[in-house]
């Protein structure tokens, strides 16, 4: 095989690998987490005091995860003054499957969440709520299968 042969195989070889890259990069989906990337960083000290205020009552996990259903469970400290809350499923990566649910906990400060109304995957959850004029914040990773 001549040299010129072999150059002319090396050069065809990247241009096939390169536009195989390119092939593969615009199949590629980078969405962030929030849409609003930019008003949610303004909030973000407001955030933290909601978490720092919710890790002084517990570090305890909010979320369990039972078979069928998601278990919310909130201190019981804060169930006589709660006024509302939401709970966000952030699913990782498809932004389409993200669930919002409104919620109010029983009388022990349990919510109980139907995982069929999730699809299976992993999940970034972010529960606040409002108790006693206090907003609580946490975030908390869960897989639904």
């Amino acid at each position: 095989m001549n040299w010129g042969y072999k150059i002319m195989f090396v050069i065809i070889t990247f241009i096939v690998i390169m536009s195989g890259m390119i092939v593969l990069a615009y199949q590629q989906q980078n969405e962030m987490v929030d849409t609003n990337y930019y008003e949610s960083e303004v909030n973000y000290q407001y955030i933290i005091n909601a978490s720092l205020r919710l890790n002084e009552l517990t570090m305890d996990s909010l979320i369990v995860n039972n078979g069928t259903t998601l278990a919310l469970t909130i201190p019981t400290k804060l169930i006589a003054g709660f006024q509302e809350g939401e709970i966000e499923f952030l699913k990782i990566n498809d932004q389409n499957k993200d669930k919002k649910i409104k919620f109010k906990p029983d009388t022990t400060g349990l919510f109980i969440i139907d995982k069929a109304t999730l699809s299976e995957g992993s999940y970034k959850s972010r529960i606040k709520w409002t108790s006693k004029s206090q907003t609580y914040y946490r975030e908390q990773n869960i897989i639904v299968y």
